[in-house]
């Protein structure tokens, strides 16, 4: 496994993050990741190096389950040896029917949240909280004034923000510089090779302010595996059970002109590597120069993960990073 600094933090980071949003999580009255095969994946995680784990207090059928069973295998490992993220901003039901303030990014629900997730988690602190979308309806200097309390209290070390317009994001670092409070440090954004569309400003903010980049989604929802075929009608041709086959919205959000483009050029080189797609995909993400960027991935199986650590032993060279990159449409500035 290959580590790096989490941005502008002191924290030493596995260059993947293994993602948890499908622990406990039913799709159609199925499970997804059930607790045993939770905990398997996370052995595996960790067998392999990696010692970045991803979570969110929603994840999960009923809300929480995904950080209890988190919790669940932390208690037999040395805390100290992982970095752990969560989130916070939707309405959480773990407790019951949400009430009026059991969402956003108020105060009340923030400090609620809070203790919930460290209770589950079975740990004293978070390494890194993010705010998991943009509230519209509260301020965002109380947001920050009490993600900050959160940090000197010791109950946080490091604030990240996931998906947002690219000037809120320059709101919050601005209010954060003007009033003396806690910056966010990390970023989750939907940010992948066959992605080209609503990110590119948010990444300009992100490489201008010195902030890590851990993209969800970095396979396009499995799209970037080659799994996936074109049809003479356009439309998308996909093994059973894949994510096509689960949702209407993967062909509006993966599957452009661009992106199959993008797609046949990771095919080429994976070609050239002997690698397969979905590791010259995360090698890609990796390989940015514009700012620190740790993938989440979410392996369904460990040999799924296993596939996906092998991303770590590639590497490409600068006509193969840019066959993708002009696959994508990208300007002369590019992303590496």
């Amino acid at each position: 496994m290959e580590y790096t600094t989490l941005g502008n933090t002191g924290t030493t980071v596995s260059k993947l993050c293994f993602g948890t949003w499908r622990f406990g999580r039913e799709t159609g009255g199925v499970v997804e990741t059930g607790r045993d095969e939770a905990h398997d994946l996370l052995d595996a995680a960790w067998d392999h190096g990696i010692n970045f784990i991803d979570t969110a207090n929603v994840y999960g059928d009923p809300d929480g389950t995904s950080e209890e069973w988190i919790g669940e295998w932390l208690a037999d490992h040395d805390r100290e040896d992982f970095v752990i993220a969560s989130k916070v901003y939707f309405p959480f039901d773990g407790w019951g029917e949400p009430g009026p303030n059991d969402s956003g990014l108020g105060r009340k629900h923030i400090r609620a949240q809070i203790e919930g997730t460290l209770e589950r988690l079975g740990t004293d602190y978070l390494d890194l909280y993010y705010i998991h979308r943009w509230d519209d309806d509260t301020p965002i200097e109380e947001t920050l004034r009490t993600l900050t309390d959160l940090v000197r209290e010791g109950k946080v070390n490091y604030l990240g923000a996931s998906s947002m317009a690219a000037w809120k994001l320059t709101k919050a670092l601005w209010e954060s510089d003007v009033e003396g409070l806690e910056r966010f440090d990390v970023t989750q954004p939907m940010f992948n090779a066959a992605n080209t569309d609503d990110v590119g400003d948010y990444l300009d903010v992100c490489a201008d302010q010195d902030l890590a980049v851990c993209p969800y989604s970095p396979l396009a929802g499995g799209f970037l595996t080659g799994k996936y075929e074109r049809a003479e009608d356009g439309t998308v041709v996909a093994p059973d059970g894949s994510r096509a086959s689960l949702t209407d919205l993967f062909e509006d959000r993966y599957t452009s002109d661009t992106a199959w483009e993008v797609l046949e050029a990771v095919e080429s080189v994976a070609d050239d590597l002997d690698a397969t797609p979905a590791q010259v995909s995360l090698r890609w993400l990796m390989d940015q120069d514009r700012f620190t960027c740790v993938p989440i991935v979410g392996a369904r199986t460990p040999a799924q993960l296993e596939e996906n650590v092998g991303a770590v032993d590639l590497e490409l060279s600068d006509e193969q990073f840019a066959r993708i990159d002009d696959a994508r449409g990208g300007d002369d500035d590019g992303y590496r």
